[in-house]
């Protein structure tokens, strides 16, 4: 309240508004990239100050220098990987909804398949991971890049699940009386009260759902050896060839806040009663 007072102050002395105090936004992005800097200035003084071994300790330089070199076979593995991923997102952001409708319209559908649900979530993927390559390659090797796509979504929908559930039945006491006096539909309270509360729940698992969906691709590569970027890690791992290590890591990390920004953006278009928390007001 106090920053929005300030704001209109600001612009109600210099007329126009072109020369406001603050911009929410700027500033936000202006903290981002100084904690990125110090935090790069940190680790290249650590490891310069300490003489650490840059073949298992490399510096930033080091880093960058490495991902210059291996640049072309990044983009050569870089278009497995991401579509396992999207493709994985896209279809366990589509599944979490049209499963979280008649779990949230169904008190008893919920209660009976929940616990099942939230087993399934809680087997360690990993230690799944041989099993999903076995059944979808058991009858042509060359569905081996099937069990990325499967593990992308597998890893990715709980949480957007839970998301989606969530947000849906996120109504008032009020609201839902008022829907009962009206004699709502089931159809009609999602489709004027409930989507609509459901937005920023669903925004927000989507949010951390590519992460995880990401996360799932390249694990499914370093089980199944399928080429991707994946397996380019697992290589230099074996290899310690930890500069490269670190360089996918780097990319992965570029890629995954890239889409992640993404997301923040097509929010503030869309839930435009909210501000984000990254993008900020207009």
């Amino acid at each position: 309240m106090i920053g929005n007072a300030v704001r209109k102050l600001g612009n109600g002395i210099t007329g126009s508004g072109r020369f406001s105090i603050n911009d929410d936004r700027l500033t936000r992005w202006a903290l981002s990239g100084l904690g990125l800097v110090l935090l790069i200035a940190f680790w290249e003084a650590v490891t310069t100050v300490l003489s650490l071994n840059p073949k298992y300790f490399p510096g930033p330089m080091g880093v960058v220098n490495e991902l210059i070199r291996i640049w072309p076979a990044i983009v050569a593995a870089l278009p497995n990987t991401l579509s396992a991923a999207l493709v994985g997102f896209l279809l366990a952001l589509a599944l979490s909804i049209v499963i979280a409708i008649p779990l949230v319209a169904s008190d008893r559908l919920l209660n009976a398949l929940m616990p099942f649900v939230i087993g399934t979530n809680t087997v360690p993927r990993i230690a799944m991971t041989p099993l999903v390559i076995y059944w979808v390659s058991f009858y042509s090797v060359s569905m081996l890049y099937l069990a990325n796509y499967v593990m992308a979504v597998w890893v990715a929908f709980f949480p957007m699940l839970i998301a989606a559930i969530d947000g849906f039945r996120s109504i008032d006491e009020d609201t839902e009386n008022m829907l009962e006096v009206y004699g709502a539909t089931t159809w009609q309270e999602f489709k004027y009260v409930r989507f609509k509360n459901g937005l920023p729940f669903i925004f927000d698992g989507m949010k951390i759902g590519f992460v995880l969906a990401m996360i799932g691709a390249v694990v499914g590569e370093f089980v199944s050896g399928t080429f991707g970027i994946g397996s380019q890690a697992a290589s230099a791992i074996g290899r310690t060839s930890i500069a490269r290590a670190f360089a996918i890591v780097l990319v992965l990390g570029l890629i995954s806040t890239g889409v992640v920004l993404i997301v923040y953006l097509i929010e503030s278009k869309m839930i435009f009663w909210r501000e984000s928390s990254i993008m900020g007001n207009e």
